[in-house]
């Protein structure tokens, strides 16, 4: 598959200069200091940029769907109420301002024209959250964004296994991303904010790196999956809607 999801492409790109570090760690074991701060200073990077992806794919995920303009009833009740929520928290704080009444209603507005059932009625303005609250980070918080745009669980929705080829197993296994998200995130906040020296290889990074990567991966061909079925829903809205102005 071609991916047209370019936070995919940044977030491999990323990962290259994480593999640097891993690497240069890989060749200073004899080092003890160097080896433990190239590999923190690989940990760190990657978390950063990871965090980076998720919030971006997020973003790129609505832009793709604003793009399509799609008539109102054919945008999930789901992203609605989201997109709704998200604009009358904006205008809580003016609700009663005298000089802002403009604003309201502007919000307003919009909101109605959203919720509006009319088949000609588009929509390309959908403002949902993709940020991660101030400070807090790790795999809940990862959850709480993808159910922004509809994936109730990201963690079994879309799920990475063993390499078979490469495992010692018999078989593959499911992997635990969920804890090793917790797990990294633990870790980085060990480093600074407590400014200690988690014990990780660099082995341990790679395994890190190649998780995330083909998770990453997954993840955009899903929602990919999603914005192809989305575009083939509207094209056919848009056909049916064209025969019956002829017929008419």
């Amino acid at each position: 598959m071609t991916y047209q999801i370019e936070s995919f492409i940044n977030f491999n790109n990323a990962l290259e200069e994480v593999s640097l570090l891993i690497e240069l760690a890989s060749e200073s074991e004899r080092s003890p200091n160097k080896y433990a701060a190239l590999n923190k200073s690989a940990l760190l990077l990657l978390t950063a940029k990871f965090e980076v992806f998720v919030e971006d794919v997020v973003r790129e995920y609505i832009e793709e769907i604003n793009s399509m303009k799609l008539t109102t009833p054919l945008i999930s009740n789901h992203l609605k109420m989201k997109h709704s929520i998200t604009r009358i928290k904006e205008i809580v704080e003016i609700i009663e301002h005298p000089n802002k009444e403009e604003k309201r209603i502007e919000v307003f507005k919009e909101i109605a024209k959203l919720w509006s059932e009319q088949e000609h009625e588009t929509f390309d303005d959908l403002n949902i959250p993709n940020k991660f609250n101030y400070g807090k980070h790790g795999s809940k918080e990862m959850e709480k964004l993808f159910r922004n745009i509809e994936i109730e669980n990201v963690f079994e929705t879309i799920v990475i296994y063993t390499d078979e080829e490469n495992s010692l197993l018999d078989s593959v296994e499911e992997i635990d991303l969920k804890g090793i998200i917790n797990n990294i995130t633990n870790q980085r906040n060990k480093i600074s904010h407590q400014d200690q020296t988690p014990n990780i290889t660099h082995k341990d990074l790679e395994g890190y790196v190649d998780h995330l990567n083909r998770f990453s991966k997954d993840l955009c061909e899903y929602l990919e999956g999603n914005l192809y079925n989305l575009n083939e829903q509207y094209e056919a809205f848009k056909q049916v809607a064209s025969q019956g102005e002829t017929a008419s």
